[in-house]
């Protein structure tokens, strides 16, 4: 059993640094360097994943706050209206997964690069070891309370009773995850290739992991992450069938041209 350690803070005047924005800070800059680097690796030039990394940053932080108060805590809107424009006043990762979704989207529709499905790639490629430190972040926060629990990383919660930790089983498993992509990107693949595996690897578990919250919204039983999991797992196996086969020089090609 962990014991309950509240989330380091410090206090500068009127302004409070908490260990989660830092965190989240950390997350995006290790994300981002090692999509850099993996875009070098490939062969895209930096610059060009750069101005893609730019907008799915904000689109995962516009959505991540909207989604989260819309499927959440709704009624918020209704008694605190300008809360949806305090960006860093409630963040939800399924949101901020579609947020960043449609900023690439929306990139690609703009500027249609010649090596969109790479660029998504590095970006997939990235996203567990800058999520690691997220996920690090939620722990210290403990802002995923589960259900009671006997289990080894089972933490004490302020109510006295120790609980799963959600975010900290997150982190452990995003390593594992992170792991697995360093020992498969030493050679290239197939573009979509650590999308699709993104997908597929991340949604069983994460599906998992909400069936142990308390407190979340529920619609039929199963919280929007839930929801969100189902869909991810059919992503990852689309993309997985569509690029089976391939090289790593092949294009991907979902609809029809």
């Amino acid at each position: 059993m962990l014991p309950y350690i509240a989330q380091p803070r410090i206090a500068l005047g009127p302004v409070t640094i908490y260990a989660f924005g830092v965190l989240v800070a950390i997350a995006v800059l290790v994300g981002t360097e090692v999509a850099r680097r993996r875009a070098v690796r490939i062969g895209l030039p930096a610059g060009e994943i750069d101005r893609m990394l730019t907008w799915v940053v904000l689109g995962g932080f516009l959505g991540g706050h909207v989604l989260d108060l819309l499927l959440y805590e709704p009624r918020t809107l209704l008694t605190d209206p300008w809360r949806v424009f305090r960006l860093w006043d409630g963040l939800g990762s399924f949101g901020g997964f579609v947020g960043a979704v449609a900023g690439a989207a929306l990139y690609i529709w703009r500027r249609r690069p010649a090596h969109s499905w790479r660029q998504v790639d590095a970006i997939a490629y990235a996203f567990p070891f800058g999520w690691i430190f997220g996920r690090i972040g939620c722990a210290l926060a403990f802002d995923h309370v589960g259900r009671a629990t006997s289990f080894v990383l089972g933490q004490r919660y302020v109510d006295g009773v120790v609980r799963h930790n959600l975010g900290l089983e997150e982190a452990l498993y995003t390593i594992v995850i992170a792991a697995l992509f360093a020992v498969l990107g030493r050679r290239r693949r197939p573009p979509a290739f650590f999308t699709g595996l993104l997908a597929l690897v991340y949604a069983p578990v994460r599906f998992a992991l909400d069936a142990l919250r308390v407190g979340d919204a529920r619609y039929l039983g199963l919280t929007p992450a839930q929801y969100g999991s189902v869909l991810l797992a059919v992503v990852g196996v689309v993309l997985l069938v569509a690029i089976r086969g391939r090289d790593e020089n092949d294009r991907v090609t979902l609809v029809p041209a």
